[in-house]
């Protein structure tokens, strides 16, 4: 059989083995919430670019289920497959080049997660292997059409994930000479007009994927998080082949070959880069899921060699078959229990309790987006000062549900229990369960703080409440009795200290009430003015620094 007939085959089984597995893999909670972003098509969403809503709206449009979030990343990843093999040089090939070269990609872990779970790091994955395919055919032959497909490649890479910022940088830092070429500064330029659209959408939102990224994942340094760094990365990948390609990365450290330093820079960058972010807070494990790409050509080049070819029976080998006999498991024994993944008895359960009525959770993005689709019914989260904004914030689909009726769900063992909830034990679910005629929620109105004197240690200021609901804020609401307080961050933990508040405050349906409140003893930090409503403890200011005046 000659090679390329049998790398077909098995690129058909391949794709056939994903699309198997996402139909019988219960959906993660955040591909639920992709697959909302496909429902609500933008240049930009509060996480991530807009590619995966892309991917989910495509599926969706042609299969319901799991297939409605998953079939277009199955494709996707056999093309991923596909750019990778044809990068490689195809001069003198054999069918044992070809099972090295399926060995290799079926080892990775996280590279064979992504052909069926759908997350941003599937279309990076594509677009990465796009670019290094184009990126070989450049050396050979550099020309104006290969440079605008890369440009284009560069703007898709950036749409799908802002980590492929560092694919583009590392490859550039690995062949300087690239910066004479007019064609690159061509091709840069119409990766920056293409990627013009998402940035008006930040700027028009105020910037929360680059706050969020930048800013608010930033937990502080704790020696755990570049301790832990190296066995998760171990993981992604695989022992064996993240060693060897660190090995060789150090080995072949002043080759001469372009392409060839492409890869070695793209591995070893991602490793250092997101090792050295550990300085700020946790690394997610995934993050250096790109430099997946570069590490099977470069494994591939040299695993078929006699010198190293042993560590493919040995080591390789090996772990793709155990991998596989994981996701076969997987596909198997998967269910409700199993964390990370399909959650749909619990979520039945919490239906079979709200019915057709609108659901707000207080416990994270996920549950909502796991309640509509498996349900498809409403559902929304109110954030809070203990957790993060998401995607729901910018939609504001609370703004509806004031005053309406609606059932409250949160967690059942929490510091901040739904005050009159009741405790719900199912034999798939445990959880607080609340039903109010008339919802009022905080996290809409905002907070302009219009002046600020400190005196002493206590801080005296003028604040302007901005409601946007429909419907008048009453602070004194029997069912949802509001405080103010000011929120601060004092070394690494949230500390909140309460405003006193006039009596009856009332804050008029698309109007404004301005009052004057003192807070005492004061934290230093930047604080943030926050409504405390009993249900959740909302965000409603940015954060405002102290003025001292000596």
């Amino acid at each position: 059989m000659k090679p390329q007939r049998l790398f077909y085959i098995l690129l058909i089984l391949w794709v056939i083995a994903d699309l198997l597995q996402a139909v019988f893999t219960p959906v993660h909670a955040d591909e639920a919430y992709y697959a909302l972003f496909g429902q609500h098509l933008d240049w930009g969403y509060y996480d991530h670019p807009p590619m995966v809503a892309l991917l989910t709206a495509l599926s969706s449009t042609l299969f319901k289920g799991n297939l409605s979030i998953r079939f277009a990343t199955a494709l996707l990843h056999g093309g991923t497959v596909w750019l990778i093999w044809n990068t490689i040089p195809h001069k003198s090939l054999t069918n044992k080049d070809v099972w090295t070269f399926f060995a290799i990609a079926a080892s990775l872990v996280m590279f064979s997660v992504y052909g069926f779970i759908t997350t941003p790091d599937a279309p990076l994955l594509f677009f990465t292997a796009l670019f290094f395919f184009l990126y070989r055919r450049y050396l050979t032959a550099p020309n104006w059409l290969l440079a605008m497909a890369i440009g284009i490649t560069t703007a898709a890479m950036l749409y799908s994930k802002y980590m492929a910022v560092l694919v583009a940088g590392f490859v550039l830092l690995s062949n300087l000479n690239l910066l004479k070429d007019k064609r690159v500064w061509g091709a840069i330029l119409l990766a920056a007009l293409l990627f013009v659209p998402h940035i008006l959408w930040q700027v028009h939102h105020d910037f929360p994927s680059f706050q969020y990224h930048l800013f608010g994942r930033n937990d502080g340094f704790r020696l755990l998080y570049p301790l832990e760094y190296i066995p998760n990365q171990l993981l992604v990948f695989n022992p064996v082949c993240l060693c060897l390609a660190l090995y060789f990365c150090w080995t072949k450290r002043n080759s001469e070959e372009p392409f060839e330093r492409a890869c070695l820079f793209t591995i070893a960058g991602f490793l250092l880069f997101f090792w050295v972010m550990t300085i700020k807070g946790h690394a997610e494990p995934h993050w250096t899921n790109a430099a997946a790409v570069p590490m099977i050509l470069l494994l591939w080049q040299e695993l078929r060699n006699e010198q190293w070819n042993k560590w493919l029976l040995r080591g390789v080998v090996p772990i793709a078959c155990l991998l596989l006999l994981g996701r076969v498991t997987l596909t198997v024994l998967g269910s409700d229990k199993v964390h990370l993944i399909g959650r749909e008895r619990m979520i039945a359960d919490m239906h079979a309790y709200c019915g057709q009525t609108p659901v707000v959770f207080t416990n994270g993005f996920q549950y909502p987006a796991l309640y509509t689709f498996y349900t498809g019914g409403q559902a929304t989260e109110i954030s809070s000062f203990y957790s993060r904004f998401t995607q729901y914030d910018l939609w504001q689909s609370d703004l509806e549900l004031q005053g309406k009726r609606v059932c409250l769900i949160g967690e059942a063992e929490t510091k901040r229990p739904i005050p009159g909830s009741t405790l719900i034990r199912t034999p798939n679910a445990f959880f607080a369960f609340r039903e109010v005629e008339s919802f009022q929620v905080a996290n809409r109105l905002q907070v302009t703080v219009d002046s600020q004197q400190v005196i002493g240690d206590t801080l005296y200021l003028q604040m302007t409440f901005h409601n946007p609901y429909k419907l008048d804020y009453h602070f004194d609401n029997p069912d949802f009795p509001s405080v103010i307080h000011l929120g601060f961050m004092e070394e690494g933990h949230h500390l909140t200290v309460i405003c006193p508040t006039p009596p009856d405050l009332v804050i008029p349906a698309g109007g404004k009430t301005t009052i004057s409140t003192a807070v005492s003893p004061m934290p230093g930090s930047p604080f943030v003015v926050c409504v405390d409503n009993d249900v959740c403890r909302s965000v409603n200011s940015k954060p405002i620094k102290i003025q001292r005046h000596d």
